[in-house]
């Protein structure tokens, strides 16, 4: 009997949602962007209903004033909070997450030292989940990351790999 070879070439796509999904298992969290049920509500419930408040006595606002010297003064309702800078992340940000994870797991020496136990074991381990979380990121690459968000996210996902009990690479299980 002659043996029969098979060749399979599976493409899975990856949407925002999907990713969203995945991520949100990975990270042991609810998803961002996942749709919230559409309720029908009438046109008049939307309408915020604003309501007069009596105005209290020159001599009570003197006296809370008094009360509370240390009251920090509260945005006005129509400014925008200034939200702190984000980092814009980079390619070489990118790099410098697989070098530090590298380093971690590998040990400092491990381009010199191809030949070392812990590069045999873990190098490709590492190269493979590299390769993974840019997949499920939408990318064929790390270094090819489109935004400062995904890239950003890969970091940090690089942060979590650890050396399981079986001794692969996995992800850091969250504390219960």
């Amino acid at each position: 009997m002659d043996t029969i070879k098979i060749n399979v070439n599976v493409q899975i796509g990856v949407t925002k949602e999907l990713y969203s999904l995945l991520a949100a298992f990975q990270h042991n969290a609810v998803p961002a962007d996942t749709a919230a049920p559409v309720e029908n509500k009438p046109a008049e419930a939307t309408k915020p209903v604003e309501v007069e408040q009596p105005k209290p006595e020159p001599e009570a606002e003197a006296k809370k004033e008094e009360a509370a010297p240390a009251a920090v003064p509260s945005p006005e309702p129509g400014a925008k909070l200034e939200e702190p800078a984000r980092k814009e992340y980079t390619e070489v940000d990118v790099r410098a997450s697989m070098e530090k994870t590298r380093k971690r797991i590998e040990g400092d020496d491990y381009k010199e030292n191809t030949s070392g136990e812990k590069y045999k074991k873990y190098h490709r381990q590492l190269t493979a989940q590299f390769k993974n979380i840019a997949a499920l990121l939408g990318s064929d690459k790390p270094s090819t990351l489109p935004s400062s968000e995904l890239r950003e996210s890969f970091c940090k996902q690089c942060d979590e790999l650890v050396i399981g009990d079986d001794g692969n690479i996995t992800t850091q299980a969250p504390p219960y």
